[in-house]
């Protein structure tokens, strides 16, 4: 039997869904890596300046 208890969990994005679920994951004792093809967390929101979020 193989074990996965020991494994990183990974979350795949910096956007605001991505923050919020390393967040909750902190929350739980559980530390995410979080990763992010733009240079910095939310690069991808940045470029939609034209868009209204959480309006």
């Amino acid at each position: 039997m193989t074990t996965t208890a020991n494994l990183p969990v990974v979350v795949i994005g910096a956007g605001p869904a991505g923050l919020a679920a390393a967040a909750h994951l902190v929350e739980r004792g559980i530390e995410p890596l979080v990763l992010e093809a733009g240079s910095s967390a939310a690069t991808a929101v940045r470029a939609w300046s034209h868009v209204r979020l959480f309006s």
